[in-house]
């Protein structure tokens, strides 16, 4: 098969002979058109003439499927020639479709394909078809208690489902009408959604509670259209011409759209015992038995019959009401897994949430400490700084890892190192300071023998004589702070 995926979309049919004296009401009256006006149904009359809504454009079934405006115009008259079965048994066809078109959402008033083109709200497609009634004789008799009112089990209860395979689709999001609904084609985005599809076993809704969608694209092939008893749609009935006579006995066990009347059954199960009570009197009868011992006889049989019948449908019933019981204490559990594993999803996307902040926050941390460390190790510019910052960031987060990195950079960059930096700066300073002592003691010695030349000399003046004291104290004090300033460690600059 061309195609990957298929779909249904069910709709309540609208059907009725052509003879369009027993169209009743408005909307079929609209679709009239759809049924072939070259098909003389009086002459035919093993032939019914059917036309129907088969599915709202623009919006999303209960299956959780939809087409947009563009598709629809594409490969609605492809449907036209596919068969018609019951209940999608595609070896029990009971007819063809034969035309194609589209009407107005509501009102069923047909539409061009030129007007329909700029629709972007729902509308339908519609189909007419011919049923076979001899393919089917069952289904033939369901159409004849369809279309009469006063039949309240059976008016107005065929449905038509029709299947298209398709080959793409994307994702639609937060409302059944297309126009309102986001479109999510990212394939990588589908992949997390697909499992919230009903396709796919889902529950139609994402664990945000939206409503989830697929909407047809790429290759689309209409494959036929199945009866079936599941009603759906806005629009009612089926339609055919009263005229009609010898109507057909339902007898076909396989029809799984036949619904067994309730009248009729009771009805068979009173003649199938009164034949039984009666070959039972026959019997006795035969056996010679008097006339008011076989009467006695029957009628206790009679009863016996009807006792175990009546206790029979009674535990039937009670059986009935077990099962579905069972099947709303599914249902329950049901929606109840399905919520607990919404709110385990949600928790886990929090606590997921929660531990990728917590990893983010260790990790800012863990980079503010191991830069300080670096910084209080090294004498940083702002471009070792800059370097340092992107090494740090690629460093693995265990401690082995950081300390091996540093024990490197303790090696490459042992000029940069704060304690080397100390000690070759204190070393230095003990230099100049043995410089300058001994630049102190070698102009010390000098000042001695200026001062023995001094002594040699005549004193004129007392005054004079203070005054050299004080001239040669205050030379002594300059010479040393001379040579403390010449070897400061501010005024030498080292080279390496």
């Amino acid at each position: 098969m061309p195609y990957k995926h298929t779909a249904f979309f069910e709709t309540e049919v609208l059907a009725h002979q052509i003879d369009e004296q027993f169209i009743s009401q408005a909307s079929l009256e609209e679709l009239a058109p759809l049924v072939p006006k070259d098909i003389d149904f009086k002459k035919n009359v093993d032939l019914i003439g059917v036309s129907f809504n088969a599915a709202v454009v623009n919006m999303f079934n209960k299956n959780g499927d939809g087409m947009n405006t563009e598709t629809a115009l594409a490969y609605t008259d492809q449907f036209i020639h596919k068969p018609t079965n019951i209940e999608h048994d595609k070896e029990k066809i009971v007819g063809h479709i034969v035309s194609a078109g589209f009407s107005e959402y509501g009102s069923s008033k047909m539409l061009s394909p030129e007007a329909a083109k700029d629709i972007t709200d729902p509308f339908n497609i519609a189909l007419g078809a011919v049923v076979y009634k001899s393919a089917s004789p069952n289904f033939a008799e369901l159409i004849e208690k369809s279309t009469d009112p006063e039949n309240e089990s059976y008016y107005k209860k065929v449905s038509a489902s029709w299947e298209v395979g398709f080959t793409d689709y994307v994702l639609a999001v937060g409302s059944t009408k297309l126009s309102e609904a986001r479109i999510i084609d990212n394939p990588k985005e589908m992949e997390k959604l697909n499992g919230n599809l009903r396709a796919y076993g889902g529950s139609g809704k994402t664990n945000k509670g939206e409503p989830i969608y697929r909407l047809i694209t790429g290759k689309v092939y209409p494959l036929g259209v199945a009866f079936t008893s599941k009603p759906a749609a806005d629009v009612k009935g089926i339609y055919k011409d009263k005229k009609e006579e010898n109507p057909v006995i339902i007898k076909d066990k396989r029809d799984k759209i036949s619904q067994i009347n309730k009248k009729t059954v009771i009805e068979e199960k009173n003649i199938a015992m009164e034949n039984i009570v009666n070959e039972l009197k026959e019997l006795l009868i035969e056996k010679k038995f008097g006339e008011e011992a076989v009467a006695s006889m029957t009628q206790t049989f009679s009863d016996a019959i009807r006792e175990k019948s009546d206790q029979y449908a009674e535990e039937k019933k009670s059986i009935e009401s077990e099962k579905e019981a069972v099947k709303k204490e599914y249902e329950s559990l049901k929606a109840s897994v399905a919520e607990l594993e919404t709110k385990l999803t949600d928790a886990n996307e929090r606590i997921n949430s929660f531990e990728n902040e917590k990893k983010a926050q260790e990790a800012v941390a863990r980079f503010n400490l191991r830069m300080d460390e670096l910084d209080s190790k090294f004498e940083l510019a702002d471009e070792d700084r800059e370097f340092l910052a992107n090494e740090v960031k690629s460093i693995d987060e265990t401690e082995e890892a950081f300390a091996s990195y540093s024990d490197k950079l303790e090696v490459l960059w042992k000029h940069k190192s704060k304690a080397h930096k100390e000690a070759f700066e204190a070393e230095v300073q003990a230099r100049i300071d043995e410089e300058v002592e001994k630049r102190i003691a070698t102009a010390s010695t000098e000042e001695v023998n200026v001062e023995a030349a001094l002594d040699n000399a005549t004193q004129t003046d007392a005054d004079i004589s203070n005054n050299n004291e004080a001239l040669a104290s205050e030379q002594e004090e300059s010479f040393a702070d001379k040579f403390k300033k010449a070897f400061s460690r501010e005024n030498i600059e080292i080279t390496r």
